[in-house]
């Protein structure tokens, strides 16, 4: 019966177990490896969680670092003594994860959808010489890039801008080197598959 509610990604309300007290702790005391075993023992709510979503752009990799992210603040909050199981509070912290991203999605749907309103509506949009058109578009689409990037990318992203130090980035999401650098390719990915799918 617990293995079906696993695979269903259901977790019931029940106290901690053991195995999960000693993960959480070793977590909170910057053991990564203990994160990647918590947060693979949790695989399947993850992935039936996020499974009916769709994000622009969001591909495999994106969903699992948003949940892994989600992993490690809620070890940082979980309470063991509350009586109360991790996973289902896991379960209710990234579902309203989830929940912040689609609201940030949509806002920046519309916000999109508004600019392209008024620029149509604008009489004086031929007036405008072709460099400043050019550049507030790039502008414009830049940030709508950036939109859809997750804080991990987003942190990745002023690393290769060069506005964050490779260190400080290290520091900040306790991430190693060789990780960072998947972050940056994932958004140079990302930047080269927005230009090409957005049209000019």
């Amino acid at each position: 019966m617990k293995m079906w509610l696993l695979r269903k990604g259901v977790f019931p309300m029940t106290k901690p177990t053991e195995r999960d007290t000693e993960l959480i702790t070793a977590v909170l005391n910057r053991d990564s490896d203990a994160l990647e075993i918590l947060f693979k023992t949790y695989l399947p709510m993850v992935y039936h969680t996020y499974a009916p979503y769709y994000i622009r752009l969001f591909e495999h990799e994106d969903w699992l670092q948003e949940a892994r992210l989600v992993c490690f603040e809620t070890c940082q909050r979980y309470d063991c003594h509350c009586g109360k199981s991790f996973g289902g509070f896991y379960k209710l912290r990234f579902q309203h994860h989830i929940d912040n991203l689609l609201r940030k999605e949509l806002a920046q749907k519309r916000r999109i959808d508004h600019q392209a309103l008024l620029c149509a509506q604008c009489p004086e949009k031929r007036a405008v010489g072709e460099n400043s058109a050019a550049y507030y578009q790039s502008q414009t689409m830049l940030m709508a890039y950036l939109e859809h990037l997750s804080p991990f990318e987003l942190m990745s992203f002023r690393v290769l801008s060069g506005t964050l130090a490779i260190d400080q980035a290290c520091q900040q999401f306790d991430c190693t080197l060789a990780q960072l650098e998947r972050g940056q390719s994932r958004c140079r990915t990302k930047l080269k598959q927005y230009y090409q799918n957005d049209p000019d």
